[in-house]
């Protein structure tokens, strides 16, 4: 923690940082069985369009292609 940071805000975003990582990680395990953009999208009130984002971003990730969202 750095010296001027406040404890408890820090705590805060440390625990926000946990929980979206293990809720990226099931929205990961649903899109790997298959599930639906749109279902998970109402599971985490994220657009279908964010969900197939990610799903996308995955796709490429484990085919070993470039994101089209990173830059060259």
């Amino acid at each position: 923690m750095a010296r001027d940071e406040i404890p408890e805000l820090r705590g805060l975003r440390d625990e926000y940082d946990r929980t979206r990582d293990a809720l990226m990680q099931a929205i990961y395990a649903h899109l790997d069985k298959g599930e639906s953009n749109a279902r998970i999208a109402r599971s985490v009130d994220w657009s279908r369009e964010y969900i197939a984002r990610i799903r996308k971003e995955r796709e490429a990730a484990a085919s070993g292609r470039e994101s089209p969202n990173q830059e060259a």
